[in-house]
């Protein structure tokens, strides 16, 4: 079972990381936690969602939900194929078009496609990582949905906010995008940016690994 919104305590031990959309690239994020020198025995890694879909290692991202040192939350990618599985078939072609073909075989669910979605069914909607430092750190997929952080329990009832936090961009697009209250930094990912960008006290993070000359960002915690 699902926990809507996690709520993530200090790590005491080692450091705390974010990373960007993976789409289906681990080589490409064990690469980045080898540079990092990522200690699973004492450091943490939040992503900001979409494991899954158009990349090479689809499986083996969602597999990464079973670890003790991960955690992600839901990107619309997992929304997709949660909602294939439970036979919401209309969204299949969409799904398709945007990668999902791993998880199929002639257009039904293979094997992998339920392993990953058993996994992926257990994600959060949004996580807050409280950090050493004393500051707080809100993660949804698109953007934050609400104007107070504080808030962001109630979106679990109420299905357009849910599609929003999963698929909107119109806080990237504003250049003067107001504060999210109740929270010092939220992160996010599903928008492409060339480099990591703020808006207010909001930073976006998928750097398009999926596409030529993209690549994926990973961010300590201490640094944001």
């Amino acid at each position: 079972m699902s926990v809507f919104h996690l709520v993530v305590p200090p790590n005491r031990r080692g450091r705390d990381f974010v990373v960007g959309d993976l789409h289906g690239y681990l080589v490409a994020l064990q690469d980045s936690l080898a540079r990092a020198r990522f200690h699973p025995g004492r450091d943490r890694l939040f992503s900001t969602g979409d494991l899954i879909d158009r990349g090479p290692d689809s499986p083996g991202c969602a597999a990464l939900l079973g670890e003790p040192w991960f955690y992600a939350v839901r990107g619309n990618h997992e929304d997709m194929l949660l909602r294939v599985l439970d036979g919401e078939i209309l969204l299949l072609d969409v799904w398709r078009q945007n990668g999902g073909d791993w998880a199929l075989d002639d257009r039904e669910p293979n094997a992998a496609g339920r392993s990953a979605g058993a996994l992926c069914a257990r994600m959060p909607w949004a996580i807050t990582v409280e950090h050493r430092s004393g500051r707080r750190f809100g993660i949804c997929h698109a953007q934050c949905p609400v104007t107070d952080w504080g808030d962001i329990a109630s979106v679990a009832r109420d299905e357009k906010l849910q599609q929003e936090m999963l698929w909107a961009r119109s806080r990237i697009t504003r250049t003067h995008a107001p504060p999210v209250a109740g929270i010092d930094c939220t992160i996010h990912g599903h928008t492409v940016v060339r480099a990591p960008l703020r808006r207010a006290n909001a930073l976006f993070i998928d750097t398009g690994i999926f596409l030529p000359g993209g690549t994926l960002t990973l961010l300590d915690l201490d640094a944001v």
